[in-house]
């Protein structure tokens, strides 16, 4: 008699074979009891396990693996830590020399070579944005061509490279063509005196010192290591590739420009969150300054009003008061009465440049240390006047704590306050810039129009 577990145990074999296949093997009939007279002389039945049984000849289909980890691996950006450009071919080298052939213009050649880069390059929307903003302060501008489209034959008949070439939209303007171009003016009766010179350096400073910290925003060591990083990519690219082989040593110094702003921006931005410190926030308060403004308020709790809120800036007068006489016995040439608190006798807004620091002693009980600055006139501005002169410098005192990470060469703008007893305390930091610091403004941003100005008042 047939088992009917022998049966099923059969069928579910069968199933699990062919599980997953859209085409399975029929199936095979099950195996005649031991007692049947009947037997199948072409055919075989081998037994594994107990109740599992498979013929011979009929080989099942061995189910297809699943990959892993999607449809492939991202491809490098070209921004990793450890990139590094590929070793350039016989024919990749012979193109370079062809492309960036000394005799074709610096602007023919470095329009190029921004489009190569950026067909190479995958950019995020921040590295574009920054690449962007480089470039219109350099004079590269951005605008869309009037036959930019391509076509289906036009992709299948081109690399990726010179798709991305063709539609590029970054051009020098006609105004620079001639830029770098040597004119004598014996010999050039239309000769004029170049309005723009080729100074990559120049640039990169005025980016990663100012457009990045002040416009761009960029304050943690991680958003400004990513911003200059973008820079220095460049730069490097146009070395790699010998775009302008005449301006190898001052593009190698815009690299450099990148490492120290990489270095002393991080630093720029951490003093700007702890400046001027509590001891010139004290006198501040208590002196009628900036700080004076910020000194909290005694709110009543509200029904259903948390028990914590969030601190507030300032400090009270008596907070002030507690900070400043101890801190101000540290400046013995300071005449100090604790009943009558000194006036103000003088102001300046001041532009600074540190000259050197001085720290007390490891394990001295001081918590104050000095801050020695100059006048300093930003480049590419009018010059500053100070009370201060460079044989009368300016001591300002701050918690050794703070005072710690300030570096000479870092430039700082403050308010300066001078009391009837020769005290001095600054306040009102309006931002502390690197040691190269420049700023270069476009002539169209002090540009406006008079109907959008009237606008803004309707």
């Amino acid at each position: 008699m047939t088992s009917s577990d022998a049966i099923d145990a059969v069928v579910d074999q069968l199933d699990s074979l062919t599980a997953g296949d859209p085409h399975p093997p029929p199936a095979a009939s099950p195996s005649p009891a031991p007692n049947s007279n009947e037997q199948n002389p072409t055919t075989t039945t081998q037994t594994g396990e107990p109740g599992a049984a498979t013929e011979v000849g009929d080989v099942p289909k061995k189910k297809k693996k699943k990959r892993k980890g999607g449809k492939g691996k991202t491809l490098p950006s070209g921004f990793e830590e450890n990139f590094v450009e590929a070793p350039l071919t016989v024919e990749e080298y012979n193109k370079d020399k062809e492309l960036y052939n000394p005799s074709k213009s610096v602007a023919e050649r470095i329009e190029t070579a921004i489009q190569k880069y950026k067909a190479k390059r995958k950019l995020d929307p921040l590295r574009h944005q920054l690449l962007e903003a480089y470039f219109h302060l350099g004079g590269i501008k951005t605008g869309a061509k009037m036959f930019g489209g391509v076509d289906q034959k036009f992709i299948k008949e081109n690399d990726t490279e010179e798709i991305a070439r063709f539609k590029a939209t970054d051009y020098v303007p006609d105004s620079m063509k001639n830029i770098g171009i040597e004119r004598i003016e014996e010999l050039d009766d239309d000769y004029e005196d170049p309005e723009y010179t080729v100074d990559f350096d120049y640039v990169v400073r005025a980016f990663v010192t100012h457009k990045i910290p002040f416009e761009f925003g960029m304050k943690t060591p991680e958003q400004i290591e990513k911003a200059v990083n973008t820079i220095k990519n460049f730069l490097n690219y146009i070395l790699y590739h010998n775009v302008c082989p005449e301006y190898t040593d001052n593009i190698k110094q815009a690299v450099k420009t990148c490492e120290k702003a990489k270095d002393e921006l991080p630093v720029c931005s951490l003093l700007s969150d702890r400046l001027p410190g509590d001891f010139n926030k004290a006198c501040s308060t208590l002196f009628g300054g900036y700080w004076s403004y910020m000194i909290p308020h005694e709110w009543d709790k509200e029904a259903g009003e948390p028990e914590t809120k969030k601190p507030e800036l300032g400090f009270t007068k008596e907070q002030a008061l507690e900070i400043y006489r101890v801190l101000i016995q540290e400046q013995q040439d300071i005449t100090y009465s604790p009943e009558n608190l000194p006036k103000e006798t003088y102001k300046e807004y001041a532009s600074l440049e540190v000259i050197s620091v001085w720290l007390p002693e490891p394990g001295s009980p001081l918590k104050l240390g000095k801050i020695v600055c100059k006048p300093w006139t930003p480049e590419e501005a009018l010059p500053v006047t100070s009370k201060w002169s460079d044989s009368n410098n300016l001591t300002l005192y701050c918690e050794k704590t703070i005072v710690q990470y300030i570096y000479p060469g870092l430039h700082l703008g403050c308010t300066v306050h001078i009391m009837d007893n020769s005290q001095i305390y600054f306040d009102e930091i309006s931002g502390l810039m690197c040691s190269n610091y420049l700023e270069i403004r476009d002539e169209k941003e002090f540009e406006f129009d008079s109907d959008d100005l009237l606008a803004d008042f309707d």
